[in-house]
């Protein structure tokens, strides 16, 4: 009976982050997955920058990245992806989100500011995000993977951005893995990362 009670305060308390999260975020009107062999578009919210994916449908080259201004038809070659990814827009249509999941095992976070004249990347913004969560990982440890199954701008403006990364840990010789979850909170003028919640396996 005890053990019943246990898992169903587990399972609550799980349940309850998750939406306290979803609380904290900002919805986006829409977000498009993208891959390597499709070709795809998603307008910002004001309707005037259009992010597209133009997929070679080739598994031998990537799929570049362009954002365009609608107005002038001005094109913005902004890199590439070799597997998957997932975009969205910032409510305020300031800022574009990335998440490149680039191998099966590693995820790298790119965010686009918008201005009136052009678009342009957060420098430093994916060595940040994982300087924060591999501090958390000892120097004889390495990653499974690296994951965010959650990703937002913040609710309160879009000069943040929410991220939970899964980051499950492995003895670089020998050994089971050990699970690492980090909540955190990026400031995308100051590139200053929060912690708000770490989970970690011992």
């Amino acid at each position: 009976m005890f053990l019943k009670r246990l898992i169903l305060l587990l399972a609550l308390a799980i349940s309850a982050s998750g939406f306290a999260f979803a609380g904290e975020c900002a919805q986006p009107a829409k977000r498009v997955n993208l891959d390597l062999w499709s070709t795809k578009s998603l307008s910002s919210p004001d309707h005037r920058w259009t992010l597209v994916s133009i997929g070679p449908k080739s598994s031998e080259t990537a799929a570049r990245l362009y954002i365009e201004n609608r107005r002038t038809g001005q094109k913005w070659d902004v890199g590439s992806i070799g597997r998957d990814a997932t975009v969205f827009w910032s409510g305020d249509s300031s800022r574009l989100f990335l998440r490149d999941e680039y191998a099966a095992d590693d995820t790298n976070i790119r965010v686009f500011e918008i201005t009136e004249r052009t678009p342009k990347e957060i420098d430093g913004l994916d060595g940040s995000i994982r300087k924060a969560i591999f501090s958390h990982i000892s120097v004889d440890e390495t990653t499974l993977w690296l994951t965010y199954p959650e990703a937002c701008f913040a609710a309160t403006g879009s000069s943040t951005i929410l991220l939970t990364a899964d980051a499950p840990r492995v003895p670089i010789t020998n050994g089971s893995g050990k699970g690492l979850t980090v909540r955190l909170a990026v400031d995308l003028a100051t590139l200053k990362v929060r912690e708000l919640r770490v989970r970690k396996e011992q």
